[in-house]
């Protein structure tokens, strides 16, 4: 151990000292060093440290300064805190100045919210200290110079600012931080503590009886910051900006900084640029706010390209911008650059938080869940979550909702960046993710089939989502059908074509349930490939039949629906597949009726009906049966329509479940429509009242609209017009969310003629 017998034991600094003399002895007592040894190291003669530490030179030059840094090891961060009092150190006159003060902006928008919660603790009783947290280039320190600008009024005993550099290499220690603010707030230097505990117990001293604001920039962690706060019945208020929580400080208030509103991302360009630049360009502008992501970094960026280019337009920016591989490169400006910002945070991180983080970027969907991102990294779900939420006290992600979890568009960039740089393409963790989100897909689409059907014909680690329920199925096939969805491309690029088959097949009765999702065209479009791949020509069938269906019933293209029908016909009388005739001939049957083809539907239809009483397809028999009906009364023959319906009532739809109480809700809506057809109004009001009984099939929200709007034809022809326009209403409310253009503008229409009629 050294020795240090050279100088006397004392606790402050030697009388007349300046901060530099406290700081310089500070960083020689933690390097362990005498005065003695750091001249010897330094080449700065004994009597000249001393004079330094005592104060009696207050401002040494910056080759004494370099001499001193080298000696004692110090980093660039502290190299130049050191340089900073020592320039302050040779200033003569005046009252001591803030050691750092922030800059505000005259372009500054939007926070208002923000603003106006930290006025309201900052005047408030009870609150010392807030801290204000989120992701890098959100505008903490620029948000918190426009408070001291708007609250410095309200502090007497003056605004004092220290950055902390909590994101570079090298943190400012809480007992460097004591020397600058208690400077700052004018306390004698030659009274500053050496030992830190009896600094901060100075500092709180200081603080006491005073009003004043504090501004602590960038803070690292808590106990960086803890130090650094007042006393709870002070009169003092200290801001804290980080880009963590720091949720182990106590008695502070939280608010997290997200990035701004469309309408405040514009209004940031408008000021940067001016209105003659931004002017008559809205829609280029309102592209530009997206593709940064709405973070004010990125806004100032390319308010700042623009600003500097006088001949460019937004909308040129827009076209670099667009490019994903180079939006990143594009987000900088002289110093300003995003993906520095990102890779500061990122730097922070644990190598297996790094890795989480990375292989995020290899999601397609929006958000996931723990049980999703355990997959990428071999770890278990708890573990997982405990990362996922780190990263978001981090501000690399945002929880979403509850154990939901997000990359920002611009991180989500960078996260493939450093993927690519670290680890390549990562096919193998890919592909792994893909196969157990079609294994899971599969395992929850079983809950919807006949209890027949073949069990999945692969296995894999880790285990699959394995629900409990069929509500437990839905829920995850629902929230997660952005992610099975993405994995099919992955799966046919690897060759799984039998495991995408099978997903396809095992989603087939669950599709009914949300026939509006475009999520059925990629999977039975996949299942169509990868069935030719393997030279399948019965599987082929079965996808081109479950892609007439999603042609059909979810995009209403009703022309290429009859084309892949009558490709599955081809390829099913091909394979002697009856099955699959039948359900072709039933594709091409409700394609003809849409296409106002009615005799050729009733046709394709009664065809159907033969071939599915060949096979004993419960199921395929009710469908058949009730599309021939359909058929019959788009030709003009109701009665015959209404027969064939009413016999359906009670009939066996097979073993699928939930699929018997749907079936029989179908059937009562075209028994419903045939009484419209047939001008029997009342029954037909009747009976689309009984349609809207409670279903339990999920994903029906345009068949009660068409139901609704069929009820309300009925009442409006039976003179009911209060109850027409109230059910007319609630159908077009239904088919803007089922995403129905066409019916929405037909129950628009009947809803102005209703208007113009009791006007």
């Amino acid at each position: 151990m050294t020795s240090h017998a050279s100088e006397p034991p004392q606790s402050e600094a030697p009388p007349g000292s300046t901060a530099f003399g406290v700081m310089l002895r500070s960083l020689r007592r933690a390097a362990r060093l005498t005065l003695e040894e750091l001249s010897e190291t330094s080449g700065v003669s004994v009597r000249a440290l001393g004079d330094l530490e005592r104060g009696r030179s207050r401002g040494p030059q910056r080759r004494t300064v370099d001499a001193l840094a080298a000696a004692l090891r110090l980093d660039d961060e502290q190299r130049e805190r050191l340089q900073r009092l020592a320039d302050a150190g040779r200033e003569r006159g005046g009252a001591p100045a803030s050691p750092y003060l922030l800059r505000t902006v005259p372009d500054f928008t939007g926070r208002e919210q923000e603003l106006a919660d930290l006025e309201a603790l900052a005047n408030g009783p009870r609150t010392r200290a807030a801290v204000l947290f989120g992701p890098g280039g959100q505008g903490k320190t620029t948000l918190a110079a426009e408070a001291v600008r708007r609250l410095s009024g309200a502090f007497p005993d003056g605004c004092v600012c220290v950055p902390l550099h909590g994101m570079s290499e090298s943190p400012l220690p809480a007992a460097e931080a004591l020397v600058l603010l208690l400077t700052a707030l004018g306390h004698p230097p030659d009274r500053i503590p050496v030992d830190p505990v009896a600094r901060e117990a100075v500092y709180r001293a200081t603080l006491a009886g005073r009003r004043a604001l504090i501004v602590l920039d960038d803070a690292a962690d808590e106990s960086q910051t803890r130090p650094l706060l007042p006393d709870a019945a002070d009169g003092s208020f200290v801001l804290v900006t980080s880009r963590q929580p720091l949720a182990g400080l106590e008695g502070v208030r939280r608010i997290r900084l997200g990035g701004l509103s469309g309408g405040e991302s514009a209004r940031l360009l408008e000021q940067i640029l001016g209105t003659p630049r931004t002017g008559g360009q809205p829609e280029a502008i309102t592209r530009l706010t997206e593709l940064c992501g709405h973070l004010p970094l990125a806004l100032r960026i390319v308010g700042n390209r623009l600003s500097s280019r006088p001949s460019w337009t937004p909308a040129r920016l827009v076209g670099q911008l667009a490019d994903e591989e180079r939006r990143l490169s594009g987000l900088v400006a002289g110093d300003l650059a995003v993906r520095s910002a990102l890779a500061l945070s990122y730097g922070q991180l644990t190598h297996p938080h790094r890795m989480l983080l990375r292989r995020l970027a290899l999601l397609p969907g929006h958000d996931t869940g723990p049980d999703l991102a355990a997959v990428l990294c071999g770890e278990d779900p708890l573990t997982t979550e405990d990362s996922l939420d780190l990263l978001v006290d981090r501000g690399l992600l945002e929880e979403t909702s509850p154990r939901r979890y997000a990359l920002h568009d611009l991180v989500r960039l960078f996260a493939r960046e450093r993927l690519r740089d670290e680890e390549g393409d990562a096919d193998t963790v890919h592909v792994k993710v893909a196969d157990w989100l079609l294994r899971s897909a599969s395992a929850a689409g079983r809950l919807f089939e006949a209890p027949d059907t073949a069990p999945q014909p692969w296995t894999g680690e880790p285990a699959p989502f394995t629900p409990a329920s069929a509500a437990e199925a839905e829920q995850w096939l629902t929230t997660e059908r952005a992610h099975w969805a993405g994995a099919l491309p992955v799966m046919s690029a690897a060759g799984r074509h039998r495991e995408i088959l099978h997903t396809a097949r095992t989603l087939y009765w669950f599709s009914d349930r949300w026939d509006t999702w475009p999520e059925w065209r990629t999977l039975f479009s996949h299942g169509v490939r990868s069935a030719a791949a393997l030279g399948d020509r019965a599987a082929e069938a079965y996808q081109l039949n479950c892609l007439a269906w999603t042609y059909s019933v979810s995009d209403g293209r009703h022309q290429e629906a009859e084309e892949h029908a009558r490709r599955a016909w081809e390829l099913a009388t091909k394979a002697g597949d009856v099955a699959q005739q039948a359900w072709a001939s039933t594709y091409i049957a409700g394609a003809c009726m849409s296409l106002d083809r009615p005799a050729e539907a009733a046709e394709a239809a009664e065809n159907a009906v033969r071939l599915f009483a060949t096979t004993g397809d419960e199921a395929g028999q009710v469908v058949s049966q009730r599309v021939l009906g359909s058929a019959l009364r788009e030709a003009g023959r109701a009665e015959e329509a209404l027969a064939v319906h009413l016999a359906l009532l009670g009939a066996r739809a097979g073993d699928v479940p939930g699929f018997q109480e749907f079936a029989e809700a179908i059937v009562r809506h075209q028994i419903a429509r045939d009484l419209l057809a047939l001008e029997r109004w009342s029954e037909a009001a009747q009976a689309f009242r009984a349609v809207m009984a409670p279903v339990t099939h999920g994903g029906t929200s345009r068949f009660q609209a068409r139901a609704l709007a069929g009820l309300a034809t009925a009442l409006e022809q039976c003179g009911e017009l209060t109850d027409a326009h109230a059910n007319f209403t609630e159908a077009h409310r239904l088919f803007i969310t089922a995403g129905d253009t066409t019916s929405a503008a037909e129950t628009a229409t009947a809803l102005a003629r209703l208007a113009e009629t009791s006007g």
